[in-house]
């Protein structure tokens, strides 16, 4: 028997008149109501229109939805437990440092905000393509993380077995960086300008300390958009607080309070979307929290 395409008709039929016997309309009715039909019966098919068109690029995202994004990274997880995890975690971030990274992206040309619409520059998407599906990009790992960091704060998991399993997780992504360096193509980019500049010639930052790092036993100086701990060449320590959080710039005198009392004194105007707050910026958690006054 020869296969055809089916074809399905979507509208309502009409069991009772019920107003439409007092009421006229003079405008035309936008329900398709369907004729009366049964099972097995054939149709004859009297008019065919082929209408033509596109089909239309998905909008771009605004920098409000990449941080709905980031908090809900993990209601993308196949994993259901994982993304409880996530979930629990409130995603990627906390809501101190989320438009925190996003501005860190900014500074540092892996985007470009045009009109509230986010475009990721030839060196964001040099980076997208280096990176790929790599488990760098893996908001699975996150979770993971999440959960054996929770563990441990629970007394259930080892801190030192932890860090062990990260010093092998970050030699073994090194080296499949260095492996997967020969096949990568990013001829269509402009690379040129992306290139890290020689010694002497790229950005030159204070070694001023602000405080003692709250990681390790580095110091906190001045990155250039944020602050972060002098160890970071030696032992990768990845403490840092931007200096622009929700459109509010942490000055020098707060972070230095954040660095030695735990938390700074009360900012007034946060924004988020339309509405402004107020409150404290503290460290807890080993992460930058807001703190609200009651």
């Amino acid at each position: 028997m020869e296969k055809r395409a089916a074809f399905i008709s979507k509208g309502k039929q009409q069991i009772q008149e019920g107003w439409r016997k007092v009421i006229f309309q003079n405008e035309k009715d936008d329900d398709v109501i369907l004729p009366n039909v049964q099972e097995g019966e054939e149709g004859k098919v009297v008019k065919v229109d082929v209408k033509e068109g596109k089909t239309q690029p998905p909008k771009r995202y605004t920098e409000g939805q990449l941080i709905t994004l980031m908090k809900t990274a993990g209601k993308h997880l196949d994993n259901d437990e994982l993304e409880k995890i996530l979930a629990k975690s409130e995603g990627l971030g906390t809501e101190a440092t989320r438009a925190g990274i996003i501005t860190m992206l900014k500074d540092r040309k892996y985007i470009d905000v045009k009109k509230n619409q986010v475009f990721a520059t030839d060196k964001g998407k040099v980076l997208i393509d280096a990176i790929g599906d790599k488990i760098l990009a893996s908001p699975e790992m996150t979770a993971k993380w999440e959960q054996r960091l929770a563990e441990i704060g629970e007394g259930a998991a080892s801190a030192a077995a932890f860090m062990e399993q990260t010093k092998k997780l970050s030699a073994k992504i090194i080296e499949d960086a260095v492996e997967a360096e020969s096949k990568w193509n990013f001829s269509g980019y402009d690379t040129e300008s992306i290139q890290r500049k020689g010694k002497g010639k790229g950005k030159s930052f204070s070694s001023k300390s602000f405080g003692s790092c709250k990681l390790c036993d580095g110091k906190v100086v001045d990155k250039g958009s944020f602050y972060g701990c002098s160890n970071y060449a030696k032992t990768k320590c990845t403490f840092t607080v931007s200096k622009k959080i929700l459109d509010k710039t942490v000055t020098q005198a707060n972070l230095k309070k954040l660095l030695s009392e735990g938390q700074t004194d009360l900012i007034e105007g946060f924004k988020k979307g339309d509405k402004t707050f107020n409150a404290k910026l503290e460290w807890k958690e080993n992460k930058v929290q807001f703190l609200f006054e009651k």
